[in-house]
């Protein structure tokens, strides 16, 4: 095979798993992929798809239920929800759509372009308030010809982007690019976009756009109910709107480069492990992470890997070009991070985790996730062991910090004002009733890296814990809840070892 070849093949090689990740995020929430079908839908044999699905599966990318059904996995979801926390338009806009919504009593949206040309995606959406609700979810491809939002970024990206023949969705759709051409001009001259039952038939929407990046365009719109809504309210609306778009450009500009490197993965030197540490660079560093020699560094390659893997995201709309010879997340990723969503449940990221440390310990895991606003910590999940005798807490139910080694595993790696906060009320006779006797054990627990306490929270329980973390805040524990005449007779250092090597995945798995 010549070097030429082999370059063609990596690079067919990164767009295949590109694109299994795009049909694994776009796939309708409950749904999931079969072999056969993604195979079909993505034009690749079901070879070559198993091959990169199992791989997705190693690297929690993807996740397989009993019936060898394949939906996104938790990975792919906590780089969402990082990317939502990051990226400069996703983090800055939610505070000026909230305020537009408000203002002008309507359903507020931001829109992308991309990743196709000729169309655009929901980014992020707000909802009005009442019974009424429009057909619409953050992910959503939408029209550049057709509707306020997809018409406000054809003005400024040209009609040249739209691709023949252009569909209808109502009588007042123009489908006319002479006609368009003529509107949008008079559009840019406004600085927003009137569109009434363009897209949606009885809606009457205004939106404007804006540029965050030299290749990307958003607009931000209003939605309204047409028969509520006079040509006078639309064009009141205008200038609130244009507003709220310069609003949203200014919170979205980054500054100088000041986000942190992504941590490096494991060493893995195939084409799915760079292509993971790729996403992982670019949701760390979002507003523009590196190329050439350093990115072939972050990627454990060499320089032409790493630039056939550049060539495939600027294709793919995963990155776009910055300035510094940068590039930042692109349309397709950003779009993924939409249809994913912000949030995050860790005690389902972390279940299949959860469950094969209850299997091979044999006792009962409890997971508790930390709230650092409200400083308290719930059992969030729980796994059954395989005892005859075990504790159960309950789901839901609240987790003291200062007593038991569930809580004093998190508060071990709180902030000193936290610990000093504490209402040291004992829950038993040996819970800790003072603040010498507390920092103590907490300090033991930072030294050795997991807790032990013995009938502090509940009188007849022993408890081992270790913290696990998310980007260095602490943000949970693992526990085992062992009955106090067994205590004897576990082997401790075995189930420390399990425990601890358990939170540390999981902290791997939340953190970027």
């Amino acid at each position: 095979m010549s070097a030429q070849e082999h370059a063609e093949g990596a690079v067919a090689g990164n767009d295949r798993i590109v694109a299994v990740l795009d049909a694994l995020v776009t796939r309708p929430i409950g749904d999931g992929w079969g072999v056969r079908e993604l195979a079909d839908a993505v034009a690749a044999s079901r070879s070559t798809v198993n091959r990169i699905l199992q791989g997705l599966v190693a690297r929690g990318l993807a996740r397989v239920d009993a019936n060898a059904i394949y939906s996104v996995g938790p990975r792919l979801r906590v780089l969402a929800k990082v990317l939502h926390d990051r990226q400069p338009l996703l983090r800055g806009a939610p505070p000026v759509m909230h305020e537009l919504s408000r203002t002008a009593d309507a359903t507020v949206m931001l829109a992308v372009h991309g990743p196709r040309p000729g169309a655009a995606f929901i980014a992020l959406l707000r909802q009005q308030s009442g019974p009424i609700r429009y057909h619409l979810e953050p992910g959503m491809e939408l029209p550049l010809h057709a509707g306020a939002a997809g018409r406000a970024i054809l003005s400024e990206v040209g009609v040249a982007a739209l691709q023949d023949p252009l569909p209808r969705y109502s009588e007042d759709t123009v489908i006319d690019p002479a006609r368009l051409d003529e509107d949008l001009r008079m559009a840019r001259e406004a600085g927003y976009v009137i569109s009434v039952g363009q897209h949606i038939p009885l809606a009457a929407g205004v939106a404007a756009p804006l540029r965050f990046a030299p290749d990307l365009v958003a607009a931000v719109s209003v939605t309204r109910l047409r028969h509520s809504t006079t040509d006078a309210d639309l064009e009141r609306l205008g200038p609130i709107v244009r507003k709220a778009a310069d609003d949203i450009a200014d919170a979205a500009r980054p500054a100088a480069w000041s986000e942190r490197p992504a941590r490096p993965s494991a060493a893995d030197t195939t084409a799915l492990g760079r292509v993971q540490r790729l996403l992982e660079v670019l949701v760390a560093e979002p507003s523009g992470a590196p190329t050439g020699i350093e990115l072939a560094r972050r990627l454990g390659a060499n320089e032409a890997t790493a630039a056939r893997l550049r060539a495939t995201a600027l294709a793919s709309g995963l990155a776009v070009p910055t300035a510094g010879r940068r590039m930042a997340a692109g349309p397709l990723l950003l779009r993924w991070a939409a249809g994913i969503g912000p949030d995050w449940d860790i005690a389902d990221l972390a279940g299949d985790a959860l469950q094969a440390l209850a299997h091979a310990s044999g006792e009962t895991v409890g997971l508790a996730v930390f709230d650092p606003e409200a400083v308290t910590a719930t059992l969030a999940a729980e796994a059954g062991g395989t005892r005859p005798v075990e504790y159960s807490l309950g789901v839901g139910s609240p987790i003291p910090l200062h007593a038991g080694a569930a809580g004093k595993a998190i508060l071990a790696h709180c902030p000193s004002e936290i610990v000093r906060g504490q209402v040291l009320q004992p829950l038993t006779p040996r819970s800790p009733t003072s603040l010498e006797q507390l920092e103590r054990d907490l300090r033991q627990i930072r030294e050795t890296g997991w807790a032990q306490a013995e009938g502090e929270r509940i009188p007849d329980a022993f408890g081992l814990a270790a913290p696990f973390f998310a980007d260095e805040a602490v943000a949970g524990s693992l526990t085992f809840t062992i009955p106090r005449f067994r205590a004897d007779e576990v082997d401790m250092p075995q189930l420390t070892t399990m425990l601890t090597e358990t939170a540390r995945r999981i902290t791997a798995l939340l953190s970027v």
